[in-house]
């Protein structure tokens, strides 16, 4: 995971999750499943927490397009959880 400045005017951290390159099945179904398996066995992510959730495909070297989702939710590890005040 990696740690934001601000986003939005929050505090926020991130992390990008696909499929391994050697996953038999690169289909969009077996990445949500992967996502969901992955987000149940870390600590959950509260809906009021989430700022953004994006979604990017990739041409692999093998000419395979494998899908990666980027979360971004509010740091409530941070001292200033809370809104930034704006610029």
């Amino acid at each position: 995971m990696e740690a934001c400045v601000h986003t939005q005017g929050y505090r926020c951290k991130h992390f990008s999750i696909g499929l391994p390159d050697k996953a038999e099945d690169q289909s969009l179904t077996a990445l949500f499943r992967h996502v969901a398996d992955t987000l149940a066995a870390d600590d959950p992510i509260s809906m009021d927490d989430l700022i953004a959730i994006s979604f990017e495909t990739e041409l692999g070297a093998d000419a395979v397009s494998r899908g990666t989702f980027t979360i971004v939710f509010a740091d409530q590890d941070s001292e200033a959880a809370t809104a930034l005040p704006s610029p």
